[in-house]
């Protein structure tokens, strides 16, 4: 039996380390490479690495903690855990899984020869009813998808998106919002690229999971990427990643709560109100750090044209605010925007 020890600070007596909860949340990773293992036809390395980062991203959005204690990192080719594996050599030595010679796909012309994780047997009773409503989900979801969507979903998550390169995917410092577990699509990602370099054309109405607000934290995101000239077909470059997921957070929730703003007046905010409202708040954060000001002004922006505003390109171009509160930019909206006659 492996003895529970906890080691400590000589000092302070501050925890550092409990190897029984250690070992739960290795057996919590084994048992979860077992269940793909056993339910994911084709399931390369690779592709269960992403498996499982779903699954840790899908549980602390439906029950808000996570799955396992195995960290994730952003890196170049989207989350990464290390520890899986040494997980997957543990597991073949003890004859739990096994690696099988197959191809990457059905036809055997275009697919290359390569080694998948299959499961000797279908242990689902060693995980919880939360956990397995989880990887049911994922594998519902994900199952069947090549791993190059995967990839890219994945690549295109807050947590990984506002994650610094090379640096651990703490999910837990995000409060859980409506479409947490969600990215944007390709050509949803494609669109407002266009809208950020041309911003007289149309961006659609495709919002992702945003309750009350005409733009999400998702395009808020991408908007930044398009900015810097990421292109919205590839994964983001590691340069570009990390923000301060929490601030755009609190940004979208000033917009509900006129975020105390005593210089809103009326009882009810107006389109231009709100928009003033979220750019200040963004613009503020510096959440995007020298591109904070240009990625509020464009969400901002973006706000009103999904109200039924339009904006002159060339107004937009000699006419930029000449200050970041949110008067200025209240009075700036109203100079450059016009409310179409047609919009509701």
């Amino acid at each position: 039996m492996l003895e529970k020890r906890t080691l400590l600070y000589p000092a302070s007596g501050e925890f550092i380390y409990n190897y029984t909860q250690h070992k739960n949340e290795r057996d919590t990773l084994k048992n979860l490479i077992t269940y793909f293992g056993c339910t994911v036809p084709r399931l390369l390395e690779v592709k269960l690495n992403k498996l499982i980062y779903i699954a840790q991203l899908y549980h602390y959005s439906n029950y808000g903690e996570l799955l396992t204690g195995t960290r994730f990192f952003s890196l170049s080719n989207g989350p990464h855990a290390p520890a899986i594996s040494s997980a997957i050599k543990e597991l073949i030595e003890s004859n739990a899984i096994y690696l099988e010679k197959s191809r990457t796909s059905t036809d055997p012309i275009y697919s290359n020869p390569c080694m998948t994780i299959r499961s000797c047997e279908l242990k689902d009773e060693k995980l919880s009813t939360p956990c397995l409503n989880t990887v049911r989900e994922v594998v519902e979801d994900w199952g069947e998808k090549n791993f190059e969507d995967i990839l890219h979903y994945t690549a295109r998550t807050i947590p990984f998106l506002s994650t610094a390169f090379r640096e651990y995917i703490d999910l837990t410092m995000i409060d859980r919002f409506p479409g947490l577990k969600q990215a944007l699509s390709l050509p949803q990602r494609i669109r407002l690229h266009g809208f950020v370099e041309a911003n007289d054309e149309e961006v659609g109405q495709d919002i992702i999971y945003s309750e009350s607000c005409p733009v999400s934290i998702h395009e808020v995101a991408e908007i930044y990427l398009a900015l810097r000239g990421d292109p919205p077909e590839k994964i983001p470059s590691r340069e570009f990643l990390g923000f301060n997921v929490q601030a755009v957070l609190d940004a979208f929730a000033s917009v509900d709560v006129g975020g105390g703003n005593e210089e809103i007046t009326g009882k009810y905010p107006t389109d231009i109100d709100n928009a003033a409202q979220l750019t200040c708040s963004l613009l503020n954060s510096m959440s995007f750090r020298h591109y904070s000001a240009r990625v509020a002004l464009t969400t901002g922006i973006l706000f009103l044209k999904r109200c039924g505003y339009s904006f002159g390109r060339d107004n937009l171009e000699e006419r930029w605010p000449e200050g970041s509160d949110y008067k200025t930019l209240r009075e700036w909206f109203n100079r450059v925007s016009v409310k179409t006659d047609n919009a509701d």
